[in-house]
């Protein structure tokens, strides 16, 4: 069985281009939260879409380096490396737990890649700010991640059956068959 290169020529623009659009969506929806001087925002839309729409790895690199820049940019830099890990690991946490576009996968990814998130955040924001303010910021992580998941699934459910091609570039895809003299 031959393996599936993850980085190829066609998939470093579409990084390029899925992390700024990531980026400019983090960005231009925020809301301040201040108790850890920290923002909701639509990060988690695109985490889910793009783990879901290009698999776990390419998912991982655009959930992580878009919601990171956007802090950046945006005057919390304080975050961006928390940032980076905490939802590059939820987007990977999707992708690698919803191998096929079934209601029990999705559950399963959902759940565990928003604890995460919402772990990932409390600990960051503990040692940013200290337990109390992290701690009031759970139950705002949570309402975002949910939204997030409805508008990332909603996205990724018009797209794919907008662009059918899209299920094959990530891990819910069919099963490509190639003939047999070009398998290498």
């Amino acid at each position: 069985m031959a393996r599936k290169r993850i980085l190829t020529a066609s998939t470093i623009p579409l990084i390029a281009i899925m992390t700024a659009i990531t980026t400019v969506l983090t960005f231009a929806v925020r809301i301040p939260s201040a108790p850890t001087r920290g923002y909701f925002n639509l990060s988690d839309a695109m985490i889910y879409f793009s783990s879901l729409a290009f698999g776990p790895w390419i998912g991982g690199v655009i959930g992580g380096l878009g919601p990171a820049l956007s802090d950046l940019i945006s005057g919390y830099p304080q975050w961006a490396a928390f940032t980076f890990v905490i939802d590059g690991g939820q987007a990977v946490i999707m992708g690698l737990i919803v191998k096929k576009f079934k209601p029990s996968y999705l559950v399963t990814g959902s759940v565990v890649s928003a604890v995460w998130k919402v772990l990932g955040y409390l600990v960051a924001g503990t040692f940013l700010s200290g337990w109390g303010p992290a701690l009031t910021e759970v139950p705002g992580n949570c309402v975002q991640a949910v939204f997030g998941l409805v508008i990332g699934l909603a996205l990724f459910t018009a797209i794919r059956k907008a662009y059918p091609p899209l299920v094959r570039i990530g891990n819910l895809g069919y099963e490509v068959s190639l003939p047999e003299d070009s398998k290498q």
